[in-house]
């Protein structure tokens, strides 16, 4: 392979990292999306941007933890078999397995930004009609094709965010915006307490469900005020877009912060095996054509191991958010207490969760994925463990907060540490998978148990199970995950997209900013 350099378009300016390990060369031009991104400092543009992009999680999250508020009442109402219970309850999850992958593909396909609005407004307007379900069976329809809809929106903030964000945010922003599905989960039960008072109440349950088409407006507020991911337009060949959207953010950073922007970096070793006519990755081929198809590279020797990784600590820690948005209220009320106590012993136990997602946040950045997940999930699955021994309600809140606190608190890292492990080119795809063969776990396969599991063994034998699963999610990031936490998305993938010639202009022309 020839290569070329330009003295005229780079300066040399390489500096240890400290280990000797890489080295970095300054560009006097534009360069590529992960540069040019990586290098922008916290800035008012991109909290706005992460709260908008965040708040499909709340309008979601409301919809995801409603069915588990409004189960009780229609188990009453309906005289639900514990088929019957498990089927209502797990519809909507169903729906999202089913969703999740194809909504993968059209987000690497078509992008980021179509397919989380598109995805908002279909479960939206699925979940509106609901509220007009005349029987069980209508009711399950709806929330499956709901669920389908939403399967598009789940992966997709995250892995959003994490192509926006720089690497020493990437897990702080993650953790602060999924605190906003955690206030959905509390605002379910705490409406429940106001709209459905006893379980003969045949009207609250249809305001609940009418309640969660308000996500239309956001489908609205997204699209106008998101922009495409630059990461992904320049994975496509779409430099004209690319280079348009990234000149727009650095202006807008650039204006917010009141100084020019740091200028980016480039790796030498890629600077250096630039081709003259594209970029080419070490195997020396377009980088857009190294792969055969993107659910094959989830599962080919160089993603393999990862892949297992990911699926088995998605699955086994998602069990417990599951275990406890569903089926708390039940439970609960299966302990002997009132249905409006349980709907308040809910909304505790899920809202202790948003301060453990935000402790966290803080964390993630300072101690790691690696240690967050293994340290909040040991703690979480011990608590499952004991939740299932204890009585009385002084008891039932404190172990079951501490499960919630440490349980779902440790979802955002779970979710950046899968966003992180996959290239561009496949991140909505393999992002996609692991949440899919994670919910079909933990959602689907998991909850249907719990009934089943609460009739013959009670509490006790529900929640062993959630925490031995808990725990083998625990051990296998322990012995078999790889660290990801400050450094560059394309450093973790150990695939480097090359700077095209396209985007490494005359050094006569001013630094974008």
């Amino acid at each position: 392979m020839r290569t070329v350099t330009s003295k005229s378009k780079v300066r040399s300016a390489a500096v240890d990292t400290g280990n000797g390990a890489s080295r970095a060369t300054r560009v006097a031009g534009p360069v590529r999306a992960a540069e040019r991104l990586d290098r922008l400092p916290d800035s008012r543009w991109l909290r706005t941007v992460m709260v908008v992009l965040f708040l499909a999680w709340l309008a979601e999250s409301y919809d995801i933890g409603l069915i588990g508020s409004v189960l009780p009442s229609l188990s009453h109402l309906y005289h639900l078999s514990t088929g019957s219970k498990s089927l209502v309850a797990t519809a909507s999850t169903i729906g999202i397995v089913i969703g999740i992958a194809p909504a993968g593909w059209l987000a690497d396909r078509y992008g980021r930004k179509r397919v989380l609005v598109g995805g908002t407004a279909g479960y939206a307007v699925l979940t509106f009609v609901t509220a007009f379900a005349g029987t069980v069976d209508e009711l399950v329809a709806l929330r499956l094709a709901a669920g389908i809809a939403m399967g598009a929106v789940f992966p997709l903030p995250y892995a959003y965010g994490a192509e926006l964000c720089p690497p020493s945010i990437r897990g702080r922003f993650t953790g602060m915006a999924d605190s906003f599905l955690s206030v959905g989960y509390f605002l379910s039960p705490l409406l429940a307490m106001l709209l459905i008072p006893s379980v003969a109440n045949t009207f609250g349950w249809r305001v609940m469900f009418g309640l969660g088409g308000i996500p239309l407006l956001f489908a609205v507020v997204a699209w106008k005020m998101l922009p495409e991911s630059p990461r992904w337009l320049e994975s496509k060949g779409k430099l004209g877009e690319a280079e348009k959207v990234l000149s727009s953010i650095e202006a807008r950073v650039r204006d917010q912060i009141g100084r020019p922007l740091p200028e980016p970096e480039l790796d030498a070793s890629s600077v250096l095996g630039a081709s003259s006519a594209v970029g080419f990755g070490p195997s020396g081929t377009d980088p857009e054509r190294r792969f055969t198809t993107p659910l094959r590279e989830v599962f080919s020797r160089r993603f393999l191991r990862r892949s297992a990784v990911l699926w088995v600590t998605f699955g086994g820690t998602f069990f417990i958010f599951y275990s406890i948005q569903t089926f708390m209220p039940t439970v609960v009320t299966s302990m002997g207490f009132t249905l409006t106590s349980a709907f308040a012993f809910t909304a505790v136990i899920v809202g202790v969760s948003i301060p453990g997602k935000l402790l966290e946040a803080w964390l993630v950045e300072r101690l790691g994925r690696k240690a967050v997940i293994v340290g909040f999930g040991l703690i979480a699955a011990v608590a499952a463990l004991v939740f299932g021994l204890v009585r009385g309600g002084v008891a039932v809140l404190a172990v079951g907060g501490v499960m919630s606190f440490f349980g779902i608190g440790l979802d955002p890292a779970v979710k950046v540490y899968t966003a992180e492990s996959y290239p561009t080119q496949i991140r909505g795809v393999a992002t996609g998978a692991t949440e899919g063969f994670g919910r079909l776990l933990s959602g689907i396969v998991g909850p249907a148990f719990i009934p089943p599991l609460l009739a013959v063994g009670g509490v006790a034998a529900a929640y062993s199970v959630v925490g031995v699963v808990a725990l083998v999610a625990v051990a296998t990031v322990t012995f078999l995950g790889e660290e990801t936490s400050g450094r560059r998305l394309e450093d973790i993938s150990d695939f480097k997209v090359l700077p095209r010639p396209s985007l490494l202009p005359d050094a006569s022309r001013p630094l974008a900013a």
